[in-house]
């Protein structure tokens, strides 16, 4: 979610777990270096600054340039 609680996206609604690879660039850094610290069953609350998410740039009509986003991730599993 954005800092203003806005969601812009939830793989929990949509009840189908985010697969992706680390260290592939599939993800923001923030995801990479929080989810890479992270251990199966693992809860965490990731908050990404803009360095760490979308930048300046942000992503054009989903997130504001500048924006800090929020996480609420769960490990389900590695392979």
């Amino acid at each position: 979610s954005l800092t203003d609680g806005r969601k812009f996206d939830s793989s929990r609604d949509r009840d189908k777990a985010f697969r992706f690879k680390l260290g592939k660039q599939e993800v923001i850094r923030g995801w990479e270096e929080g989810v890479g610290q992270m251990s199966v069953g693992q809860r965490a609350k990731l908050i990404c600054s803009p360095d760490y998410a979308y930048g300046n740039k942000g992503h054009p009509g989903i997130i504001p340039p500048n924006a800090t986003l929020i996480f609420d991730v769960e490990l389900l599993s590695l392979e």
